[in-house]
């Protein structure tokens, strides 16, 4: 059965998530990536989160991040500085669709790979810079990271609590964000290019990308002249009751007490608002003429979320959410991590993609997020782990490119290859009872090996 983005190749120059995320999902279609990195400037995501909180010779190996955003990729070691790097980039680029990098413009420039170069070597090569804040402009060259995107595309504006500093995401929400509109448009230009036979610059926004899917405050300032104040999560301009409410803890932990367990509850109509009062079965809330409509369940939105969160606090979150669910009302337990990766409906869906390690990574068979769509008629490629650091030299090189097999080993000797980090020192990762006494984390399982063996492996991990 033939995949949807098969016969494409795509060279990835990416880093992180904004370019490798939207390759990694362009890879599970069946296009072909060529992903490269140089052994002197590793992806920052080779050096954390490391099985059972190791690291040992062959970190850059090991690293969870990593191999979640690379799979079914080629992995090439590639140094542009080098004259060998920057002839083999020229060679890739011409037998290819696509090019996608994450790095400012200035690097592009520096290194003479801007579009206007490629197409002398490709004239309908396809070019996807995804930068922080676009190609051009007075901001064009400003390094960027997931936080500071937040910030000045307003989300971290939004966010926390009334009358508290903003509040940034655990998550570099904005890469994912910048990804998914890449992938649009990268396939956007193969489309074009299908049609016209001319290739395209992409120049994407990280900053425009996040502005575009959350455009509520811009257009309530055009509107209304109001600035809108932080406090996304706990207040809504309509809806009343809303907000996360607690539940019963979840149960006790050495050392920490109890893990709070929280539910998410948001009512728009009256019917919503009645499916609540059944599930409650409080006469004095459903009496009191304060919240007798949504315009004044709204007003007194202060004193109305006080009450649901005393009646929520006595009951068990799951069985919470199928009960008000049941009745119309929108719920959701807020899940913890642990909670997603045996979340049954997830589970049921195959969500999570269970992917086997090269042995020599000493890494067991584990399950990864998987995408969040589904082809019937054309499922993804079979998972395989992130290339090991130079894993596919020589296939890259001489199969692909068809350069002499003796080539390998002066183009290791130059720096321009190579199947190990240069001068990059080990990471030595903090003891989880550390992070558990600086509360940098809220729990650990000493059992997660056999649980997720019990629901994705079968055998002890």
């Amino acid at each position: 059965m033939a995949l949807p983005l098969e016969g494409i190749r795509v060279v990835e120059m990416g880093q992180l998530l904004a370019v490798p995320y939207l390759c990694k999902l362009m890879a599970d279609m069946g296009a072909e990536v060529v992903r490269f990195e140089s052994c002197t400037r590793l992806d920052p995501h080779r050096t954390t989160v490391f099985y059972d909180n190791e690291a040992d010779e062959q970190f850059y190996n090991k690293a969870a991040n990593f191999h979640d955003q690379n799979r079914n990729k080629l992995g090439l070691t590639l140094d542009l500085s080098t004259k060998g790097g920057q002839r083999m980039f020229r060679d890739l680029v011409r037998i290819s669709d696509v090019f996608c990098e994450n790095f400012t413009p200035r690097v592009m420039q520096n290194f003479q790979m801007e579009y206007q170069d490629l197409r002398h070597i490709r004239p309908d090569i396809i070019m996807l810079s995804s930068t922080g804040y676009g190609y051009s402009g007075p901001w064009g060259n400003y390094g960027a990271v997931g936080p500071t995107v937040e910030a000045s595309s307003g989300l971290m504006h939004v966010s926390g609590y009334p009358g508290s500093p903003p509040v940034l995401a655990e998550i570099p929400y904005t890469d994912f964000v910048g990804a998914e509109h890449g992938l649009f448009a990268v396939m956007a230009a193969l489309h074009y290019r299908a049609r016209t036979g001319h290739g395209q610059f992409i120049d994407l926004s990280q900053q425009a990308s996040q502005v575009a899917i959350a455009p509520e405050p811009v257009l309530d300032y055009l509107t209304n002249g109001r600035d809108t104040p932080s406090g996304g999560s706990t207040e809504h301009p309509t809806m009343a009751p809303y907000g996360a409410f607690p539940c019963q803890p979840e149960r006790q932990v050495p050392g920490r007490g109890e893990i709070d367990r929280w539910i998410a509850i948001a009512v728009k109509t009256d019917q919503e608002w009645e499916g609540l009062l059944n599930v409650m079965g409080n006469l004095a809330v459903s009496s009191d003429q304060r919240f007798a409509d949504a315009a004044s369940r709204w007003r007194h939105r202060k004193d109305l979320n006080e009450r649901v969160a005393e009646w929520t606090r006595g009951q068990d979150a799951f069985p919470l959410m199928k009960l008000l669910q049941a009745h119309g009302v929108p719920a959701g337990v807020a899940l913890t991590n642990r909670d997603m990766l045996f979340d049954p409906h997830l589970k049921e869906r195959g969500f999570f993609r269970v992917i086997k390690h090269p042995e020599m990574s000493g890494l067991p068979t584990i399950p990864y997020p998987g995408i969040p769509w589904r082809l019937r008629e054309a499922p993804p490629l079979p998972a395989h782990a992130g290339a090991s650091l130079g894993e596919h030299n020589r296939q890259i090189i001489v199969e692909l490119l068809g350069w002499p097999e003796g080539d390998l080993a002066s183009l290791q000797e130059e720096g321009a290859i190579g199947w190990e980090p240069v001068s990059y020192p080990r990471p030595n990762p903090v003891g989880l009872d550390v992070l558990l006494r600086q509360s940098r984390i809220a729990t650990y399982d000493q059992d997660f090996k056999e649980r997720i063996a019990r629901e994705y492996g079968g055998q002890k991990l």
